[in-house]
C-alpha cells in the first residue's frame, strides 16, 4: 500500500499528543524497481507486520583519565528495523523483499530510501537503508509463513516531517 493511501486512512485517527502504540508509527520504504519513487509512493511496512523492531544502537569508547576517572564517549548511533511478520503476497513491501534481486542482491542493489515517523505529529526521520532478508516464508506445514527482515540505516538519518501528499 502506498504511503499516500495509508495516510489518508489513518492521519485523523492519531492524536498529536498522548501515548503511542507500535501500530501508530509509520515506516515506509521505496520499493520501486529503480529506487527513485516520490515519498508519497513509498510502500508502507504494515500489512501482516507484527513489529517494526525499531532500535537505536549507540557506539561508545570507554576511557580512563588521571584527573577525571572513567568516562564514556558516544561516537555514533545506528538505526535498525528488525521487521517481523507473516508473508502476504500481493502487498508491495512483501513482494519487494521477496524478489530475487533483493534477497540475493549485494551492495547498492539492496539500498533504498525510507521514512519513519509519528503520524500524529508528522515528526520523524528519513535516510537510506540496506535490506537484509533473513526469512522469506519459513513455517511449519500448517502455520503462517514468517518473514524476518533487517533494515540497517546508513549513517545518520535526516530529520523528516510528514506534511501530507506533497511530502518528498
Amino acid at each position: 500500500m502506498k504511503l499516500s493511501v495509508y495516510m489518508a486512512a489513518v492521519v485523523d485517527s492519531v492524536a498529536s499528543t498522548g501515548e503511542r502504540t507500535g501500530r501508530q508509527m509509520v515506516l515506509a520504504v521505496d520499493c520501486s524497481e529503480q529506487g527513485n519513487d516520490a515519498v508519497a509512493d513509498y510502500a508502507v511496512v504494515a500489512n501482516h507486520i507484527e513489529n517494526h523492531g525499531a532500535a537505536l544502537s549507540a557506539k561508545t569508547v570507554d576511557k580512563s583519565y588521571i584527573g577525571e576517572g572513567d568516562s564514556t564517549l558516544k561516537t555514533s548511533t545506528q538505526r535498525t528495523f528488525d521487521v517481523a511478520g507473516q508473508l502476504l503476497r500481493g502487498d508491495d513491501f512483501h513482494d519487494f523483499i521477496n524478489s530475487h534481486a533483493i534477497k540475493y542482491g549485494v551492495g547498492s542493489e539492496i539500498k533504498r530510501k525510507y521514512v519513519y515517523f509519528d503520524p500524529g505529529t508528522g515528526d520523524g526521520e528519513t535516510g537510506t537503508l540496506s535490506i537484509i532478508v533473513n526469512k522469506d516464508g519459513a513455517a511449519a506445514a500448517g502455520d503462517p509463513a514468517d518473514i524476518d527482515v533487517r533494515l540497517a540505516v546508513d549513517g545518520t538519518p535526516e530529520e523528516y516531517e510528514y506534511s501530507g501528499g506533497s511530502s518528498t
